[in-house]
């Protein structure tokens, strides 16, 4: 057994110099530095942040601001205080911290001179800086007045009747000041804050969407834009069914996106998110509505794979769960607790398995109210033994209409049909698929419009099913679920701008 008394200890405090410069080594990028601090901005209260930036003719600073409650000075001490708050303690269930390092951590990684200056309504501005440079190496040197022109560059707190004003400066980990004959570091510090804005519209879309307890973000002169995984403004769009566990601490709400013929150009550029359509599938986790992971299959063993990328699986937490996930200080990282892996994991492979079925289905058989849509081929897909090939529905409305019209012998369109289903080129597909996604489909629509004939042919099948007392929306989409005009949004648009007026509804 340990001998208890004091004197069995000694004082061992670690030196303050390797300390902190150790701290620089979390592995944060820009966008989660600046992400862990609008997190604190969030728990202040704030309604807004601006993240502003200058390259300062080679002396570039950051400086993040917010409107919050702000900080009395005995506060401030606290929190620029390396492990102010134990990740054991009990929290307000809003706040969005857990080891008390993030203000720190957060920007150590990318600045050597930090300074926070705030202050609380009809209060006096108070201001505490670390600057690395100085720091010896046995004490935690804590400044109280910053320089001249830091000062200058923290007036701006006079813009705000209560907030927070966090400046980096000495940006040492942006760019390589060995490399500026190879490249603009100018341009590449301000080129930056692109991924940045991206990065936050991602993690806080939840806070920026509209709602009672609204924030706004700005990055320079732009206005952050909420980015829904889920296009949930896309009538297309799947929800599968809303799972709760543990005393609905954790919901659990599977999504299967549009198929690419079902979605607009401009939501496929948006749906793809800051990784792309295949490294966005999977999980996404949020602890109180802010993103941790977004794509991943965490752990389990399943592939990222093109015919699964339409599944998004929604995971919210509460912030008293942080230790059963490992969230790290960054907040990137997550991993499910042991109770709740097959559950996850069960529902990740239904998610997929649906996702798959709308990949593989091109016309997105179901709309978001469970409506099941008319579906009419022209390819049908054949399993024989192990093979699979595909034949030519000789069924198709479309196929139907032109045949009729041009009334060719049987035996010429058997002989036709035969030499298309028979050189079909599987392999070619599959390899441009592979390297290139979604190339074969989702043309814009300025380079790929409806061919007049084609559209001729539309006209006249969805009169024919106006003809059989079907109305004007029935009939749309009667005849836009077929291959032919459900791949192109143009068809769809052309008859609800005209055929309406047309026929005098």
């Amino acid at each position: 057994m340990i001998d208890l008394d004091s004197s069995n200890f000694e004082s061992c405090p670690p030196r303050a110099n390797a300390m902190i410069h150790s701290l620089r080594a979390f592995g944060y990028d820009l966008g989660m530095a600046i992400a862990d601090l609008i997190d604190n901005s969030i728990f202040a209260g704030a309604k807004n942040v601006w993240v502003e930036y200058a390259w300062n003719d080679g002396k570039p600073w950051i400086r993040i601001t917010d409107d919050g409650i702000g900080m009395t000075e005995g506060r401030l001490v606290e929190a620029m205080r390396l492990g102010t708050q134990s990740p054991l303690e009990n929290r307000d269930s809003e706040d969005l911290g857990r080891f008390g390092l993030g203000l720190k951590t957060a920007s150590f990684s990318q600045c050597k001179l930090l300074t926070v200056i705030t202050k609380t309504i009809g209060g006096k501005p108070s201001t505490r800086f670390w600057d690395l440079d100085i720091q010896d190496s046995q004490n935690w040197l804590l400044g109280k007045v910053p320089s001249t022109e830091t000062i200058n560059l923290l007036s701006t707190i006079e813009n705000v009747e209560s907030g927070t004003i966090v400046l980096w400066q000495n940006l040492d980990r942006l760019y390589e000041p060995s490399r500026v004959i190879m490249y603009n570091p100018e341009d590449a510090f301000l080129t930056k804050f692109i991924a940045v804005k991206n990065y936050l519209e991602m993690v806080f879309h939840q806070y920026l969407e509209h709602r009672a307890k609204k924030l706004n973000i700005f990055v320079g002169v732009a206005k952050c834009e909420p980015w829904d995984p889920y296009l949930r403004a896309n009538d297309f769009t799947r929800e599968l069914s809303t799972e709760k566990y543990e005393d609905r601490r954790i919901s659990i709400v599977p999504y299967v996106l549009p198929h690419v013929s079902k979605r607009s150009d401009a939501e496929s550029a948006r749906g793809s998110g800051p990784k792309g359509w295949n490294a966005q599938q999977g999980f996404y986790i949020y602890r109180n509505r802010r993103m941790i992971l977004s794509g991943s299959y965490l752990d389990f063993d399943l592939k990222a794979e093109e015919h699964y990328k339409l599944a998004r699986i929604k995971v919210d937490i509460t912030n008293d769960m942080d230790h059963e996930w490992s969230i790290d200080v960054r907040k990137a990282v997550a991993i499910p607790p042991e109770r709740l892996r097959s559950e996850l994991l069960r529902i990740a492979k239904a998610t997929r398995q649906k996702a798959a079925e709308v990949y593989r289905a091109r016309t997105g058989a179901i709309r978001r109210n469970g409506v099941s849509r008319q579906t009419d081929d022209v390819w049908l897909k054949k399993k024989i033994g192990e093979k699979i090939t595909y034949k030519i529905n000789q069924e198709n409305t479309v196929l139907k209409l032109v045949l009729d019209e041009i009334d060719p012998p049987k035996s010429w369109v058997k002989k036709l049909f035969h030499v298309l289903e028979n050189t079909v080129p599987h392999r070619l597909i599959i390899m441009d698929g592979l390297e290139h996604d979604d190339c074969h489909v989702g043309f814009s629509t300025a380079d790929n419009s409806p061919p007049k004939d084609l559209l001729d042919i539309c006209i006249e099948i969805y009169k024919r099913y106006r003809a059989q007392g079907k109305t004007h929306q029935q009939a749309v989409d009667m005849v836009c679920a077929t291959d032919v005009f459900g791949s192109h949004p143009g068809y769809r648009a052309w008859l609800d701008d005209n055929t309406e007026a047309r026929n005098g509804e």
